[in-house]
């Protein structure tokens, strides 16, 4: 797993639910009914976080790929070759690698073939974006 924006939150997100969850178990075991109502608001507050962290997950899973160039050789007359260069996409599909063709390079710079990499990745693992 490549490290992303997602990610970070994510990791940001679950420390912050567990802090709420220890100090709700701390409330609840005072026996007073402020401590016990700030304790049931934090246990919402991480469940809420929790359903953050599902769907940021699904979106560092969609950001967790690597576009990247690559040059092909053609012969085009008699001894003579020609340079094509291609994007390509890899991700990790549990433990194999997909590696998928994105286009030309010629056709599209690095960011739109990045967009059109997820796009694909996306369809590949059935999320709508």
């Amino acid at each position: 797993m490549h490290t992303t924006e997602s990610r970070k939150l994510i990791k940001d997100l679950k420390r912050k639910a567990r802090q709420e969850i220890l100090v709700s178990e701390h409330l609840m075991s005072m026996d007073l009914v402020e401590a016990n109502e700030l304790a049931r608001k934090l246990k919402r507050s991480s469940s809420e976080k929790d359903k953050s962290i599902r769907l940021l997950e699904l979106r560092a899973r969609l950001e967790d790929l690597t576009v990247y160039p690559v040059k092909m050789e053609k012969v085009v007359r008699k001894k003579k070759t020609k340079v094509y260069t291609y994007w390509y996409a890899s991700w990790r599909n549990d433990k194999k690698v997909k590696n998928v063709y994105i286009g030309s390079a010629s056709a599209m710079n690095y960011h739109e073939a990045l967009i059109r990499a997820r796009t694909l990745k996306a369809m590949f693992l059935g999320v709508d974006l």
